[in-house]
């Protein structure tokens, strides 16, 4: 492998400034973003409610009246109804309800966000199923009157709040600072980056101008587990990407109480042990060791040559990228512009790069989802031993 270096060389000084500057300021742009998702996550912990219910019926009595019902009110919600009130479905919830009751999920979700008709459907078939669903306890988690997630009585809840606290201040003391951060209904996401970049010449793709860091994403509501990653951003083209989870923490546990009260010694020492491995994976992340296994596995992908038109088709058959996103990322490599991070040769890191150079025009959801394919790709590196 060739030499890995954080020190600018002189004929790069100028361009390296280019690039931070650059990076500088998409920080500077993305902090509202950063403010915003921060201010978001605490608000709705405010008003968040959690409840122990059963959904479906006792059939081993004949007993085809459950305590839960559901509807379709006037204003154009699926309501749940329970003992404590009438409630709107999130499409989250929707899916896992469907899941519960062995509903096709797209088919329920497509009809509980469709016509009065379709809402009306859903909310029927949601009572039918039910009445016909052996009883089980679930946890339902709710932001003030919506429910956000239907979940297992073995879920463990944690404080999302600290632990996102947590994960950015131990990238602080690291020297990173938070590059970007968003949070949608189900699921938040923070990425982390060192301000000061590494050089990685490579083989066949010239110089990349790295910036490397760490991103943590969780969900309140059964939309992914507390997950981190190695996060990557080419300074050139600002594409970022993301390698294999260093933790994926799913929120099972013991059963729930009845009464939540009863658990909240529990909610505080399942937070506090999951602070305690975020705060030491973060600082693993950003770790000399590991950022010196991610230059080597992107020498390693520039050293790959690949049928790129091959491996498109691939991606789209079973890799998880659309049939038009692998449209896009053709039409990308075809042409080959160094301010999408796509130059020289046709290799594994070629591709990653126009993966991740797509990405920037997808939904903030999309384009991380697009960051994993990329980084996935990086695997196939083989690292010295």
């Amino acid at each position: 492998m060739e030499n890995i270096t954080s020190t600018p060389k002189t004929v790069q000084q100028g361009l390296n400034e280019v690039v931070i500057n650059k990076v500088q300021r998409m920080i500077a742009d993305k902090s509202v973003g950063v403010e915003a998702t921060m201010n978001r996550l605490v608000a709705e912990g405010k008003i968040a409610q959690d409840f122990i219910a059963p959904i479906g019926v006792n059939l081993k009595v004949n007993d085809h009246r459950p305590v839960i019902t559901f509807a379709h009110e006037a204003a154009g919600a699926v309501v749940m109804n329970m003992p404590d009130g009438a409630f709107n479905l999130h499409d989250n919830a929707i899916g896992q309800l469907a899941d519960r009751m062995g509903i096709p999920q797209r088919y329920l979700r497509t009809l509980a966000s469709g016509k009065d008709w379709q809402r009306d459907l859903a909310a029927t078939l949601l009572n039918e199923h039910s009445g016909w669903t052996e009883r089980s306890r679930v946890l339902i988690r709710c932001v003030g009157m919506q429910v956000r997630g239907v979940l297992s009585d073995s879920y463990r809840r944690l404080n999302s709040v600290d632990i996102l606290t947590a994960f950015v201040t131990a990238a602080a003391q690291q020297g990173a600072v938070v590059a970007d951060a968003y949070m949608n209904d189900t699921k938040v996401w923070a990425e982390t980056i060192l301000p000061q970049p590494f050089i990685v010449p490579t083989a066949n793709n010239g110089d990349v101008v790295i910036f490397a860091g760490a991103r943590f994403s969780t969900s309140d509501y059964g939309d992914g587990s507390v997950d981190m990653r190695s996060f990557l951003l080419n300074g050139a083209c600002l594409n970022g990407m993301v390698r294999e989870s260093v933790m994926r923490q799913v929120h099972l546990g013991s059963k729930l109480p009845d009464s939540l009260a009863l658990s909240q010694r529990t909610y505080e020492l399942d937070t506090q042990t999951t602070v305690s491995a975020v705060t030491d994976l973060t600082v693993g992340l950003f770790s000399k060791d590991n950022l010196m296994r991610k230059a080597y596995e992107i020498q390693g992908a520039s050293a790959m040559e690949v049928d790129l038109d091959n491996e498109i088709k691939r991606l789209t058959r079973d890799g998880g990228l659309l049939k038009s996103e692998g449209e896009e990322v053709q039409k990308i490599l075809m042409k080959n512009d160094p301010n999408d991070g796509v130059q020289g040769g046709s290799t594994l890191w070629k591709l990653t790069q126009a993966i991740t150079a797509h990405a920037r025009d997808l939904s903030p959801e999309r384009a991380r989802d697009l960051h994993e394919i990329s980084g996935a790709l990086l695997g196939r590196v083989k690292l010295p031993a």
